[in-house]
């Protein structure tokens, strides 16, 4: 009998040490990928600052060049691709000092240069207000009821109504078309009201910031996504100036 207890014991010993050694190699295989993943997230973190020092560089050569250039030439860069490789980190804090000390550039001042080459001022309001009045009419009824009903009364009075608001953007969507699709068309009603949407959309990282004073047509929007710097949307074109 104490024999058997004996063998037990031993057995139960052999099992804890072998538990002992897999879950210290399992611990190991996790932390060495947990080191992969912050090394390599680094990485894609220090190209996107590199990629827009450069981007902010071109866009202040261009300020001290704009005396011997017309406005057609300056042109501030639209999004970005990343592209990742290894890295590998020394010393974390002291590359977020840099990164806080190169990644600086003053807000106002770019907002107003973005404004003078950029923002236009003969945008077709004509054709804007009838796009919104469109989306709002729609609105009016309902997409839902008008997809779940299917009412042909309903939708010819639509039809007819959304012609007298304007029959050549109406024309402009459902010229060719054997059938009118209503999800298609507000589709097509959101992508040119943003072509034509006088607004400058500027979203920050700081909830304390806010950029509408400085023109009436700027809307500041909170993005807790975007960690220092800004991006402008207009015309339905983003222009990112912003470490994300």
């Amino acid at each position: 009998m104490d024999f058997t207890l004996v063998i037990v014991l031993v057995a139960l010993a052999l099992m804890i040490v072998i538990l002992f050694f897999l879950l210290k190699k399992e611990v190991s295989d996790i932390n060495k990928k947990s080191k992969v993943y912050f090394i390599h997230k680094a990485q894609e973190y220090t190209d996107s600052i590199n990629r827009k020092e450069e981007n902010i560089g071109d866009t202040k050569q261009e300020k001290n060049n704009d005396s011997n250039e017309s406005n057609s030439s300056n042109e501030l860069p639209v999004i970005y691709l990343d592209k990742k490789v290894n890295y590998e980190i020394k010393d974390l804090f002291k590359m977020m000092k840099i990164i806080d000390e190169k990644f600086s550039f003053n807000d106002i001042k770019l907002i107003k240069y973005f404004i003078e080459y950029y923002v236009s001022n003969d945008l077709d309001s004509e054709r804007y207000n009838s796009l919104k009045e469109m989306k709002k009419y729609i609105d009016s009824i309902g997409i839902y009821n008008i997809i779940v009903n299917d009412d042909e009364d309903l939708l010819k009075k639509m039809l007819n109504d959304l012609r007298l608001i304007n029959e050549d953007v109406f024309m402009e969507f459902y010229s060719g078309k054997e059938s009118f699709d209503i999800e298609d068309f507000c589709n097509f009603l959101d992508y040119e009201i943003g072509k034509c949407d006088p607004t400058i959309y500027i979203y920050v990282g700081n909830k304390k910031k806010n950029y509408d004073k400085i023109d009436s047509r700027i809307k500041t929007i909170y993005s807790k996504d975007i960690f220092k710097g800004l991006k402008i949307v207009y015309l339905n074109v983003l222009y990112d100036y912003s470490l994300s």
